[in-house]
C-alpha cells in the first residue's frame, strides 16, 4: 500500500474497506480505489466488475455483534458466524477465479480481436478453458472422464500440442479457439474467420486445431453438467450459414465503392432479392440446399449476376472471387453446373440465375 500521498506528501492515509479506497485525510485525494487491508481483492476482474470487502479466510478472526467486523458489515449472532463465513469465503474464491491471470489475458485478447459482445458471449467457455476446476466440479469432471487423461485447454494449447508457433501468441490463440468453439456449439458468434486471423501472426489452421482441443474439454464439461448442452447441428448450421451470408454480403458491397450511390443501391437490392427468392439462408426451403453449395460461392454467383444485370461487369469477377476466398473458375463452374440442372428441371431457381428478375 502507498505510504505517502503523492499529491501533498502527507502520511495521514485512511483505508476505507467498504468503498475499497485509500484516501488522504489531509487533501482528500483517492490514492487507490481498489484497495483492501490484508490482501488483494476482487476489483478490476476480467469481466470489468468490481468487488470489495474480501472476506478473511480465518473463521476465528470474524467478529460478531453490534460492532460489525472487518468486512464492513454486521455478520450476525455468534451462532450464525460460521455459516455466513462459508458464504463469504465462497465469494472470495469466485473473485480469485476471476482474477486468474491467464483468464484475464485471454478475455482481454478476445475483446481486442472480436469485440466485447462476442467476447462476453464466450465468457463461460474462456473461464472453463483457462481456470482449473476445484472441489465438486473437479470431481464431477473426473467421474465422466472415466480414467481418461484430462488436460486443461490452456495447458494443452500453451504447450504447443496443437501448433508449432511462437508462445507469444498464446493468449490470442486461446481466445480465438474459445470463440470458435463457442461458435461451433451455438452458432451465435458472428466472426469472419479469414479476416479475423489477418495480422494476428496466426493461421486459420492453428485456430481450428486449438479449437478442437477446447471442444474436447467442453464435451467432458457438458457430460459433467458444467456447461449447457450444445445446440443441435441443424440449428448451428443454419446460424453459421446466416452469419456467412451476412459477412460475405458486406465484403461484396465494398467492391461497389466508386460507383454512383443510386447504382450501388440497385445492385444490392437486386442481390438481396435473389437471395430472398431462393429462401436463403433457410436450409429447408432453398432449392440449392441439396446441392451443398457454399454460401460464399452462392453469394458470389448472385452478386456477379446482379452486377451484369445493371451493366457493371468490367472484369469484376476476379475481385468477387478474391472477396470470397475462391478462384474465379470455381464460381464460373458452379454457375454453369447450376444452369444445366435448372435447364433439365432438376432444380427450380425461381429465375434468380437470370440477369433480369
Amino acid at each position: 500500500m502507498t505510504k505517502k500521498c503523492e499529491e501533498c506528501g502527507s502520511n495521514d492515509l485512511k483505508v476505507d474497506n467498504i468503498r475499497g479506497e485509500v484516501v488522504c485525510n489531509h487533501c482528500g485525494l483517492v490514492i487507490d480505489d481498489h484497495a483492501s487491508v490484508d490482501q488483494n481483492d476482487n476489483a478490476g476482474t476480467m469481466w470489468g466488475e468490481h468487488g470489495f470487502n474480501t472476506p478473511t479466510k480465518d473463521e476465528s478472526k470474524i467478529k460478531t455483534g453490534s460492532q460489525g467486523n472487518g468486512l464492513g458489515s454486521y455478520i450476525g449472532k455468534p451462532g450464525e458466524a460460521k455459516g455466513k463465513w462459508k458464504i463469504l469465503s465462497h465469494l472470495n474464491s469466485q473473485g480469485t477465479k476471476d482474477m486468474h491471470p491467464m483468464a484475464q489475458a485471454t478475455m482481454d485478447a478476445a475483446k481486442s480481436l472480436a469485440g466485447k459482445d462476442n467476447a462476453m458471449k464466450a465468457k463461460k467457455v474462456i473461464t472453463l478453458a483457462t481456470v482449473p476446476l476445484k472441489g465438486q466440479k473437479d470431481k464431477a469432471l473426473k467421474e465422466v472422464a472415466d480414467g481418461e487423461d484430462i488436460v486443461l485447454p490452456k495447458n494443452s494449447v500453451c504447450r504447443k500440442k496443437s501448433r508449432g508457433g511462437s508462445t507469444q501468441n498464446n493468449e490470442k490463440l486461446l481466445a480465438l479457439a474459445c470463440l470458435r468453439a463457442h461458435q461451433e456449439r451455438t452458432g451465435k458468434i458472428n466472426i469472419d474467420w479469414p479476416q479475423m486471423v489477418e495480422n494476428t501472426g496466426l493461421t486459420l489452421k492453428q485456430v481450428v486445431d486449438a479449437a478442437k482441443v477446447v471442444m474436447k474439454y467442453l464435451n467432458l464439461c457438458e457430460k459433467a453438467q458444467l456447461i449447457e448442452k450444445r445446440a443441435d447441428r441443424r440449428t448451428v448450421h443454419l446460424e453459421l450459414r446466416n452469419t456467412e451470408i451476412e459477412n460475405t454480403t458486406l465484403r461484396l458491397k465494398q467492391l461497389l465503392e466508386g460507383l454512383d450511390e443510386s447504382l450501388k443501391t440497385k445492385i444490392m437490392d437486386d442481390f438481396k432479392q435473389r437471395l430472398f427468392r431462393l429462401g436463403e439462408p433457410t436450409l429447408g426451403d432453398s432449392p440449392f440446399s441439396t446441392e451443398n453449395i457454399e454460401a460464399k460461392v452462392l453469394c458470389a454467383i448472385l452478386f456477379q449476376i446482379s452486377c451484369e444485370a445493371f451493366g457493371v461487369d468490367q472484369g469484376r469477377l476476379e475481385k468477387i472471387a478474391d472477396a470470397v476466398g475462391r478462384c474465379r473458375n470455381t464460381i464460373k463452374n458452379w454457375l454453369k453446373s447450376l444452369l444445366k440442372k435448372v435447364a433439365s428441371g432438376e432444380l427450380v431457381d425461381f429465375g434468380v440465375l437470370q440477369k433480369e428478375l
